[in-house]
């Protein structure tokens, strides 16, 4: 049964309100006339919720929050008033209360708003879990290497990450770690309260990535029986990662560049100017120079992304930390698929140095991952190394056929392409709802909504 601590200074009144909490018998309750009795009581056996006034002697019940909320972010508090206004309420729900009510409170309600915290506690405490994985995984540690431009790059993360929301763009070749660095971007800036949204634009067919990334309002074409929001406006107050925009159609270009320099848009079939504030980051693997000298990519629209530009160096230029990559990624899937793998042998390692690595460090993990698939002893041996020759043959047309993957045919509507985003999505994720839903910016709930529309859920 939940503990809840009752703080007033009128005791009368807490001891009635904790009989009418314990009617229901829901609660535990225990009441306290001072902060310092609380307090002393919660260092021995910390409550699932607390509720205090808001005008005591000594400490307000403002601030009782406020230090309640930095040893538990996520403890229930409810801040009770005889004389509510509305700047009071702001700042309490600023120094972190879940509720503000005004005395005499209704009982009923109180329940009702007492029981959803408690019930909502542990997801939050699951989803700052995740969040502290998430910054964990894509921190700036999470860039291996010793070499002089890792530590570049490293640089270059920690610097625009201070910035609140600068427009960036990453260049290198296909695996040198650009989603990697576009994270770690977003994860170790204090700026990022939103979402970290990201969208490969060579993934869609122009119509629709332009749905994808504005949103639509009901009504705006075929098959559009709800307003949608955008990737745009999903990843407001966060970080919007588009992926290969050397690919973007010129007319996109056009709309985009609107966009960059405004931070403001219109769904289609909209009126309503939209504002958002992010950080945009785009990556190429192309050459957006030669691009804007062919005419296939806007010259205003790169001087716009490339206000800070850094570019990944490949594996073959940093090959003395190609170790340290292959120690680490030996590491990762040891605990992945469960084994003893205690080291590469020097002549394994001796080997995967002399390669030149093409497709670079995602080759890499995926040449230690099929190592470690077939590895028996303690240790990973040439003997347990695919062909490198063989990967050197397959890692172009992989690329080629994950981009292919995701062409859609000329003459599908907009809800019809749409199903087969989603269709080609789940197929590449494995059938994996949670990282497809990631890919396609949308919510599970959203995203088995969208399945059950177009027959997808078998």
């Amino acid at each position: 049964m939940p503990k809840v601590y009752i703080l007033d200074d009128d005791l009368t009144y807490a001891k009635l309100l904790a009989a009418n909490l314990g009617k229901a018998g829901r609660f535990r309750n225990e009441v306290f006339d001072n902060h310092q009795a609380l307090f002393e009581r919660r260092s021995e056996e910390p409550p699932d919720a607390v509720i205090t006034d808001l005008v005591m002697p000594g400490l307000s019940g403002i601030e009782v929050t406020r230090r309640l909320r930095v040893s538990d972010p996520h403890l229930p508090i409810f801040v009770l008033t005889a004389h509510g206004d509305m700047e009071t309420a702001i700042e309490a729900l600023k120094a972190g209360a879940n509720e503000y009510l005004t005395k005499p409170v209704n009982m009923d309600e109180l329940t009702t708003l007492l029981k959803r915290a408690l019930d909502e506690r542990p997801l939050r405490e699951e989803a700052a879990s995740i969040q502290k994985v998430r910054e964990e995984e894509f921190s700036v540690r999470a860039i291996l290497g010793r070499h002089p431009r890792i530590e570049e790059a490293r640089t270059f993360v920690r610097r625009i990450a201070e910035i609140p929301r600068p427009t960036v763009l990453l260049l290198g070749e296909s695996g040198t770690g650009k989603n990697l660095v576009a994270r770690a971007i977003h994860y170790s800036s204090p700026h990022s309260a939103g979402r970290f949204v990201e969208i490969n634009c060579s993934a869609l067919p122009s119509q629709l990535l332009e749905a994808e990334l504005f949103g639509y309002q009901k009504g705006a074409f075929t098959d559009a029986r709800e307003s949608k929001r955008g990737l745009i406006e999903v990843a407001d107050a966060g970080t919007l990662f588009l992926d290969e925009i050397g690919d973007l159609s010129r007319e996109l270009q056009a709309k985009l560049l609107n966009f960059l320099e405004s931070r403001r848009f219109r769904r289609l079939g909209g009126t309503d100017e939209i504002e958002v504030s992010q950080r945009i980051i785009t990556a190429t693997n192309r050459d957006p120079e030669e691009l804007v000298r062919r005419g296939e990519f806007r010259t205003d629209l790169y001087y716009r992304i490339s206000v800070a530009t850094h570019a990944l160096p490949p594996l073959r230029e940093v090959k003395e930390d190609l170790p340290l990559l292959a120690e680490h990624f030996r590491e990762v899937f040891n605990r992945e698929f469960r084994k003893q793998v205690g080291r590469i042998s020097p002549e394994a390692l001796e080997i995967l140095s002399n390669w030149e690595w093409p497709g670079n460090v995602r080759e890499l993990r995926n040449v230690i991952e099929r190592a470690m698939i077939f590895a028996d002893g303690s240790e990973l041996t040439p003997a347990d190394l695919p062909e490198l020759g063989s990967i050197e043959v397959q890692t172009a047309p992989a690329e080629t056929e994950t981009t292919d993957a995701f062409r859609v045919p000329r003459g599908l509507t907009l809800a019809e392409a749409e199903k087969e985003y989603i269709r080609q999505t789940l197929e590449v994720c494995g059938g994996s709802v949670q990282r497809a839903a990631e890919i396609l910016g949308i919510s599970r709930k959203n995203l088995w909504e969208k399945r059950k529309k177009y027959g997808l859920l078998d």
